[in-house]
């Protein structure tokens, strides 16, 4: 099966370069900011994101692209009757637009729309109550902004903000605490 794989990634990466592709790779650190439920308890850990161009033009870029992370919330450091972890998996399919700016031609903004999916899965106990099949999975519309920079024609930094509205649901008060996500991510990125 590893075998398997490394061909196929192999295989994508020679086509790639050989045929001048519209894809895009980039690992980013993300980390909840703000006064909400995920600014004050999550920490990040990773995210990883895919762009590709379907329309190049000599002012924009137009594609698809999507995100998928991982935050936690370590409850364990306490050392309470509370003794939890929950891991939040995120997954952000969404359309973009890039700028290419003929002045700057190494600064890339770009912005996106699209729609956010949490997971969030439990382990542990609260109370010596087993937490591990309280799982959830809660959704919203995701406003992101970026700003690419180009450190060579493969390779390149990235920053980006994302806002994303959960929807409003049955047991969670509907507040902007417990509704509204804001994510920061910085990282690196390849272009193939």
């Amino acid at each position: 099966m590893k075998k398997i794989i490394l061909l196929f990634l192999l295989s994508i990466c020679t086509y790639s370069f050989s045929q001048n592709s519209k894809l895009k790779l980039d690992v980013n650190y993300p980390f909840a900011v703000d006064q909400n439920f995920m600014g004050k308890n999550y920490s990040g850990i990773i995210d990883i994101g895919g762009k590709y161009s379907l329309v190049n033009k000599d002012l924009v870029n137009l594609g698809f692209a999507i995100n998928t992370g991982l935050l936690t919330f370590d409850n364990t450091i306490n050392e309470s009757f509370q003794n939890y972890k929950i891991s939040a998996y995120t997954i952000q399919p969404k359309v973009f637009c890039e700028f290419n700016i003929k002045s700057v031609e190494k600064i890339h903004p770009y912005t996106s729309l699209g729609y956010s999916f949490f997971v969030f899965k439990a382990t542990g106990t609260n109370n010596e109550f087993d937490v591990s099949a309280f799982n959830d999975t809660q959704s919203g519309i995701n406003l992101n902004f970026g700003l690419a920079f180009d450190i060579t024609k493969k390779l390149y930094i990235n920053a980006q903000y994302d806002f994303i509205k959960l929807k409003k649901e049955d047991l969670i008060p509907n507040s902007k605490f417990n509704t509204n996500v804001n994510i920061v991510k910085i990282g690196i990125g390849l272009k193939l």
